[in-house]
């Protein structure tokens, strides 16, 4: 899951994200964020961002525009998803083949070029790669069993989608209102449902959202597809394991690696939705919906929350 600079542009902010001192944040002092029981060192964020600097043209310009704090935030995210990643392999007892993850690289031509344009470097991408076929393997083991049901609704505003996934959050009977209320497609049909079973092989536009990544019970917003022209509300009801559709055995050989690991990700998150993530303010706040460190929580690209009534259980 490489992420080339130009999404640094997207983001940026003070150099002073690189200076030493505590800040506040996690609990831990000199922490760039907690993950679970694991803690993310300052020096480790920072001693990466400085790597990307001296490689990447793109991020040198930054620096001199006084823009840094992009570079810092896809490095600690990365460091993040690792963890998860890593977490997720553990309990689901996979077991990376060293061989592939050094051929990967190799076909890339070498740890150097592999990591150009990107927030990995010589001394990481090999990690990185052996992330992206364990999130692989994730992928293989759910893509034609995983069934979510869910009640949804869709809408063509970010905005409205977010205030409404957060007051169903906070009452879960403005579900079914919001339901019937929904817009119709342009083919007349009601763009929501209750009950809905979904499965990824029959919704491939679904494969990269946070649909796959929740508990039951979790309410949701995300937008759907590339153009993000429609958002989709969901409250995650159900989490089933489904035996695969004949003919579905040769899907796997078919789907493209990226959108695979993108899958596979998904399904880390969810097997590690019982450790939390703290990050320092320095740094801004997790967005699960993307897996990426975001300024505020303003800039989260979706809604996950807990009904109230779960909170209180």
């Amino acid at each position: 899951m490489s992420t080339v600079l130009k999404r640094f542009s997207l983001v940026g902010v003070a150099v002073a994200l690189l200076a030493t001192g505590c800040g506040t944040g996690p609990a831990k002092a000199g922490s760039a964020a907690i993950v679970g029981d694991q803690t993310i060192g300052l020096e480790t964020v920072q001693d990466r961002t400085v790597t990307v600097l001296k490689k990447e043209p793109a991020a040198q310009r930054m620096q001199d525009q006084g823009k840094l704090d992009g570079v810092s935030r896809l490095v600690l995210a990365d460091e993040i998803v690792h963890r998860l990643v890593d977490n997720a392999a553990k309990r689901e007892n996979i077991t990376v083949d060293e061989t592939k993850v050094y051929d990967a690289v190799q076909e890339k031509g070498g740890p150097e070029a592999a990591s150009k344009e990107s927030e990995q470097d010589p001394s990481t991408i090999y990690r990185r790669q052996r992330d992206a076929l364990a999130m692989g393997e994730l992928a293989r083991r759910n893509l034609s069993t995983l069934e979510v049901v869910m009640d949804y609704f869709q809408v063509k505003d970010p905005k409205e989608a977010k205030e409404k996934a957060a007051e169903v959050a906070a009452d879960p009977s403005k579900m079914a209102r919001f339901i019937q209320e929904a817009p119709r497609t342009t083919s007349g049909q009601q763009a929501a449902a209750a009950n809905q079973k979904v499965r990824v092989t029959e919704n491939p536009s679904l494969v990269q959202t946070t649909l796959w990544s929740v508990r039951p019970g979790t309410v949701v917003a995300f937008p759907i597809g590339q153009q993000q022209s429609s958002w989709m509300v969901a409250v995650v009801k159900e989490r089933n394991e489904v035996s695969p559709t004949p003919g579905e055995e040769d899907l796997l050989e078919r789907v493209d690696p990226e959108l695979l690991a993108a899958f596979g990700l998904r399904i880390a998150q969810y097997l590690s939705a019982d450790l939390n993530i703290e990050v320092n303010p320095r740094y801004g706040v997790w967005d699960p919906t993307t897996a990426a460190v975001v300024a505020t929580e303003g800039e989260k690209a979706g809604f996950v929350g807990v009904p109230a009534t779960k909170n209180k259980s």
